[in-house]
């Protein structure tokens, strides 16, 4: 609307400057037609005849210029400001018609001007600005009546565009994020999405594909809240099971048969295997990893002291301790403790054979990069793109498939991450990113 008004201005501005150059020359032409009959008498005019011509022409005085003698009626009254019509510059006929309207028609002015019905005459009359003070007057008061009118129209269609284009959108946009906040996963009164191809249109769609992806996404959740709720209900009793199964095969070892006791070992490791499935379930059920309560950690002593847990016994596997004595990270312990026990576990579990698992880092900008590489076999193209989300085993086929979705949570909770670099044939690469501690110089 604002700039309705002001588009109006701009048109106002030149049109009364026009409007009173018009004028001007109208009188100009009106006094010319009004000496014609004198002029073919031959005779000066009456003075009532003069002052009927004049007023007519609605001037005081006229004069005619032409190579004859010169034709005058009326007589020449002073004057205060004297005015060319042949003067057609844009500006001085702005400022010229502010300043009649300025005035208020008190002036008596002079205007001079070639007339518009012989070529080579000059005409000069002299006038009162009343007439045309009040003709401006009126003439404006058309134009601001007939400005207010176009903009009150034009705003009402345009207020009726916005609510049928925008407002009534976005007003239904809004009532089905509200209705999907409130009850997500009733898909009852979802509305068709809209086919504009403007940014509303794509708001909609977009809208509309989000809230179906967390629909999907919430069923999922609540069917593993489903699963940990029935996973926690049911532990305790599996628990009593199989640690009643794990008691009696320790006696199964002292059996006088050797057939007995050469299953044992392999009975015993299935028994742990499946205790360890329970328990990770269990607590990938009940919460994700809690707030880390951080301090300062050193990294080398920490991986030393998850290494020394694992060291393998029996096998020609390595474990390297690359990483910098001077590395620190403000970290939570206990949870960087399970997060480097997992995967130096993970990465053992590659290489049943031997091999060599490396710690090593690096700094970039601010962080640390953390390296854990094996030299096993490599994770599976099925496995590698879901390898973080829950329930995703790897070849091993070992675990339930958390510890690794545990390990991302915990970087993540800590301001880092977690990803794999590369895996093939040569083995895998896991890196950790972890911000470095205030004053850590570690490469």
């Amino acid at each position: 609307m604002g700039f309705l008004l002001l588009g109006e201005i701009l048109i106002f501005v030149p049109s009364i400057a026009r409007f009173r150059h018009v004028y001007l020359e109208e009188r100009i032409a009106a006094a010319h037609l009004a000496t014609i009959g004198v002029a073919a008498r031959g005779q000066p005019p009456s003075l009532a005849l003069a002052d009927a011509l004049l007023s007519h022409a609605g001037v005081l005085s006229i004069t005619i210029e032409r190579e004859r003698p010169v034709l005058m009626l009326g007589m020449l009254p002073p004057v205060e400001r004297t005015i060319d019509i042949t003067d057609r510059d844009w500006v001085g006929l702005i400022l010229e018609a502010f300043s009649t309207l300025y005035h208020g028609g008190q002036r008596v002015v002079r205007v001079v001007g070639p007339s518009p019905m012989e070529y080579g005459t000059t005409v000069d009359i002299t006038l009162t600005e009343a007439m045309l003070h009040a003709e401006m007057i009126d003439y404006a008061r058309r134009i601001i009546l007939l400005s207010f009118a176009l903009s009150l129209i034009v705003g009402l269609l345009l207020l009726a565009s916005l609510r049928s284009l925008i407002v009534r959108p976005l007003a239904r946009i809004t009532a089905k994020i509200a209705h999907f906040r409130k009850r997500p996963e009733d898909s009852s009164l979802d509305t068709p999405a809209s086919r504009r191809s403007d940014e509303i249109g794509i708001v909609d769609r977009e809208v509309d594909a989000m809230t179906r992806d967390l629909r999907q996404a919430l069923a999922q959740k609540t069917r593993l809240a489903a699963l940990g709720e029935a996973v926690g209900k049911l532990h305790h009793d599996l628990r009593n099971i199989l640690a009643t199964a794990f008691l009696l095969s320790d006696r199964l070892e002292g059996s006088a048969d050797p057939a007995v006791r050469a299953v044992t070992p392999r009975l015993v490791q299935t028994l742990e295997r499946a205790i360890r499935l329970c328990q990770e379930t269990l607590d990938f059920a009940r919460s994700r990893p809690p707030r880390p309560s951080t301090a300062p950690v050193a990294l080398r002593a920490l991986v030393d002291e998850v290494t020394a847990l694992l060291s393998p016994a029996g096998t020609p596997t390595t474990i390297v301790n690359e990483i910098a004595p001077d590395v620190m990270v403000v970290a939570d312990p206990d949870q960087l403790h399970r997060l480097f026990l997992n995967l130096a576990r993970n990465a053992l579990e590659a290489m049943p054979g031997g091999g060599q698992l490396t710690f090593r880092n690096r700094r970039v900008a601010d962080r640390f990069v953390v390296e854990v590489e094996d030299t096993g076999h490599g994770l599976p193209e099925t496995v590698r793109d879901h390898l973080f989300e829950p329930f995703t085993t790897s070849s091993s086929g070992n675990g339930a498939g958390l510890g690794l979705a545990i390990c991302r949570e915990i970087a993540r909770a800590h301001g880092g991450d977690l990803q794999v670099r590369k895996s093939d044939d040569s083995g895998t690469v896991m890196t950790l990113t972890l911000p470095a501690m205030a004053g850590s110089v570690g490469t």
